[in-house]
């Protein structure tokens, strides 16, 4: 059973570090070792308290590049003001080239006059006479991933004298992997930027045109309104696009009618899609006369959020109703749900006409989904007929769609939750009539390959042939009964030609009760066609001793060989067993609803042979109880005389379910829960007991075993619980297993927020980093964590 963290609300206050904490993280930062340094740093980083920052500084001065690189993101984190001198010292005498990215981010707009003549520099040569670099690195991807950054910096300082070195920097020989960069820096240059913007907006390279106009996104002056709306009209459509997808963002009013008018149905799709002034008719003109699918298809999906009139509806339902066949599935569905959300009653008689008429499973979901918005009869009978489907889908969706009908009032309603009500019973498709279905469709595969596909023991499995492209070979019907000696090895077949016909006098038993043909070595049975093709006769028998060189071809035919021999039917029309599927779902969909009819139907679910059935009963008897559905104590009864669950998933359903029953009902069986050896049992157990606000005597316990999803469950109660007297164990299971759960416990402790209990575990968590070792670690780790969820918070 997995733990849902995310059911336990944030909490609203915040967590603060008290000072002696504070202390002891900046103690480490400066005299750990470097693993310890990097984590203690970590955690300053997070928590961001001002005391850390000559502790920082310090550390920017260390000798571990890892711990340099964290103290400057901790400095970055800080946001704090007049550490440009410390970020430029670090861009120049670093030799990292993580750290220089790191310093270039802590700029800000204050250190603008002081950083730009080496940002300057910097974005076009290496300036190794005053730039530290490393010496043992290769050159060029360092290099890259600093200039890169170079060029966003000046973009965010506003530089705009660096337009001409961001030029150059571009029109360099290995230019081509800065153009973006140089372009967004563009935009925040002012109207220098913007000019330099415009310029390559007309470059004959249309993917230099496409990133400008996506560039001009980013500038502020007015000109840039204009310079896209320019672009919207270029002669290349992915550069239209990029213009028309700014403007959007931007917030300024496309031209609807230049999109519609587009000869691109890129632009036309987007146009559909995206324009938030489009009209309802101007959808329906694209949805209905376009010739481009795609942009048919995105003007009915929009259509969908649209409320249309009768005129409206009319136009889609002679629409429709003419193109069913001819328009592809993804749009007929679309339509389909557009007009189903209309509630129109030309509408409803064209999906019953489509329902009926056309089988595809995609276009039976679409309308059988979108008959739940007409509580009208008519609408019981295909949605009856849907539940026994060959698609599970489709069973799905009619089933659904009776769910919801069944929270109405009227007939309708009351029709609908007795169709649910007899599918969850099994009473609309038996197991029975399954089953004579399959033994039918056992007959009529012996009747299409005849008497070869009976086995030794009478049984009908495939004997399947397929030719070079893996299509089935039908084979002749034939009422030559089926021998063993077929298949025997050609010397075993030797052995036994001087063998007596078959009389009616018993033969001599033999050991074991087994007859001699049937100790005979066999190499392979009807069924099996690879062997068939390999030991047919002496010489394939040989093939297994010789080496075969096999082309790709042939690799492939075996491939689709094996796999279709594994499977135990290969006959599209043979349906599998639908009626524990329909049980299934149409108890899951009832766990949703509240009416009282149904509990008898999941109780009676209780007792059948399916464990997924059992668990789908169990689970929504737990739903319907958080939505007020109570059951009776004659209920509860009812299902302590029922044998014990011996499927864990549905055990551990039933012990969530205990949660809300009787005490004297549910304490019992929760305890001996507990001492069962499956997790997952011992943990629905737990979780029970914490709904119940009871604490069993084996939580300590449980905080020192073994199985770590244990220990997580126990960590999570003791956390939500609060309980103090078990902080102790709380902090060991935590560093059990070289702190497996250490992630949860900052998580825990975030959500738990500031409290008497949170301070107890902090300063034990305080003594495992002044103690040291691997639990110093360890404690690091919580505290940055803790420290990044409030900062989130």
């Amino acid at each position: 059973m997995t733990l849902d963290y995310s059911a336990v609300p944030d909490a609203i206050d915040t967590i603060t570090l008290d000072q002696d904490i504070q202390d002891n993280l900046l103690k480490i930062a400066g005299s750990g070792s470097p693993a310890e340094q990097c984590l203690a740093i970590k955690a300053i980083g997070a928590w961001s308290f001002a005391s850390a920052r000559e502790a920082l500084r310090e550390a920017l001065r260390n000798d571990d590049p890892d711990v340099r690189v964290d103290a400057l993101q901790a400095l970055v984190k800080l946001e704090e003001k007049n550490l440009g001198k410390d970020f430029l010292w670090s861009l120049e005498n670093d030799p990292v080239s993580e750290a220089k990215v790191e310093a270039l981010q802590g700029l800000c707009l204050e250190d603008r006059d002081l950083a730009e003549p080496l940002l300057r520099k910097l974005v076009l040569d290496r300036c190794e006479d005053t730039v530290a670099w490393e010496d043992d690195v290769a050159d060029w991807d360092d290099w890259l991933d600093v200039q890169k950054e170079v060029i966003r910096t000046i973009g965010r300082l506003g530089i705009e004298e660096a337009v001409e070195e961001l030029l150059s920097a571009a029109n360099d020989e290995f230019g081509q992997d800065v153009w973006r960069e140089v372009l967004e820096a563009f935009a925040g240059l002012g109207r220098p930027g913007l000019l330099a913007l415009i310029d390559a907006g007309q470059s004959p390279d249309v993917r230099q045109r496409e990133r400008a106009a996506r560039a001009l996104g980013g500038s502020e002056d007015a000109m840039a309104v204009k310079a896209l709306e320019a672009l919207a009209r270029d002669a290349q459509e992915d550069v239209r696009l990029a213009a028309l997808e700014t403007l959007l963002e931007r917030g300024a009013d496309p031209n609807d009618q230049q999109m519609i008018d587009d000869a691109s149905a890129k632009i036309r799709a987007f146009a559909a899609a995206k324009s938030p002034t489009i009209g309802t008719d101007d959808l329906i003109g694209l949805a209905l006369a376009d010739e481009d699918k795609s942009v048919r298809l995105a003007a009915v999906t929009r259509l969908d959020g649209e409320r249309l009139n009768a005129s409206r509806t009319a136009k889609l339902v002679s629409h429709l109703r003419s193109a069913v066949r001819s328009e592809t599935v993804e749009i007929v569905c679309a339509l389909v749900t557009v007009l189903g959300r209309s509630e129109h009653e030309d509408a409803l008689d064209l999906l019953l006409d489509i329902q009926k008429h056309n089988s595809k499973p995609e276009i039976q979901r679409a309308v059988l989904s979108t008959l739940a918005n007409f509580a009208r009869p008519e609408v019981l009978e295909p949605l009856t007929d849907g539940i026994t489907s060959k698609s599970q889908s489709v069973r799905l969706s009619a089933l659904a769609s009776l769910a919801d009908l069944s929270e109405g009032d009227g007939s309708v309603a009351d029709n609908a939750a007795a169709m649910l009500l007899l599918a969850a019973r099994g009473d609309l498709a038996p197991e029975d009539s399954e089953q004579n279905k399959d033994q039918d469709n056992e007959n009529e595969e012996e009747k299409q390959f005849g008497a070869r596909a009976r086995d030794d023991d009478g049984g009908s499995k495939n004997r399947i042939v397929l030719d070079r492209e893996g299509n089935i070979v039908p084979q002749e019907e034939t009422e030559e009964p089926v021998r063993l000696s077929d298949y025997r090895k050609p010397e075993a077949t030797d052995e036994l030609e001087g063998t007596p016909e078959e009389t009616d006098d018993l033969p001599e038993p033999v050991e074991n009760g087994i007859e001699q043909e049937e100790t005979a070595e066999i190499v392979a049975f009807p069924q099996s066609t690879l062997a068939a093709i390999l030991q047919g006769d002496e010489e394939q028998a040989q093939f297994q001793e010789e080496k075969i060189d096999l082309s790709d071809e042939d690799l492939k035919f075996l491939e689709l060989a094996q796999s279709t021999l594994k499977k135990k039917r290969v006959r599209p029309d043979v349906a599998p067993n639908t009626a524990i599927d329909i049980r299934r779902i149409a108890v899951r969909l009832i766990g949703e609803l509240t009416h009282t009819a149904f509990t008898s139907v999941l109780l009676e679910a209780l007792e059948a042979r399916d464990d997924e059935l059992r668990t789908a009963a169990l689970t929504s008897l737990s739903h319907r109880h958080s939505k007020g559905v109570l059951l009776e104590l004659s209920e509860w009864a009812r299902m302590s005389e029922m044998p014990p669950e011996n499927h864990p998933p549905a055990r551990a359903a039933y012990l969530d379910l205990l949660s809300c029953a009787p005490a004297d009902h549910a304490h019992p069986v929760l305890e001996n829960a507990l001492e069962d050896e499956d997790n997952t049992v011992r943990v629905a157990a737990l979780c029970s007991f914490e709904k119940r606000n009871v604490v069993p005597e084996r939580i300590p316990a449980f905080l020192r075993s073994v199985n770590r999803e244990t220990r997580r469950a126990a960590l999570g109660f003791v956390c939500r619980k609060g309980d103090p007297g078990m902080i102790d164990g709380l902090v060991d299971a935590t560093f059990d297993e070289s702190g497996a759960l250490w992630a949860e416990l900052a998580l825990l402790l975030g959500r738990t927020g500031p409290s008497f209990f949170t301070e107890r575990v902090l300063e034990k968590l305080d003594q495992a980093c002044s103690e040291g070792g691997v639990n110093r670690q360890i404690a690091l780790q919580v505290l940055a964590a803790l420290g990044r969820s409030q900062t989130k918070n």
